[in-house]
């Protein structure tokens, strides 16, 4: 069943030429818990997408998270 307000995803998008770091996947944690459905359980997929791509440390605490998705301009254009 199909429930339209129901929210799955939050993200965040950068065209910057600095990658994105942990503080951004805070930020999306924080508005996250701000969202009613994150107070009940069903928690939305934090989606990241970055041209210059994403800190070391932001890739391994996203490695350790189903919850967490990294989107890098080559992942965007040529999938995987």
């Amino acid at each position: 069943m199909f429930a339209a307000d129901r929210i799955i995803a939050i993200g965040e998008a950068k065209g910057t030429t600095a990658p994105m770091a942990v503080s951004q996947l805070q930020r999306l944690e924080h508005l996250r818990g701000l969202l009613p459905s994150a107070r009940v359980g069903a928690l939305p997929k934090l989606l990241l997408f970055a041209r210059s791509g994403f800190t070391d440390d932001l890739v391994h605490t996203a490695a350790r998270r189903a919850d967490v998705e990294l989107v890098d301009i080559g992942r965007l254009y040529g999938g995987a």
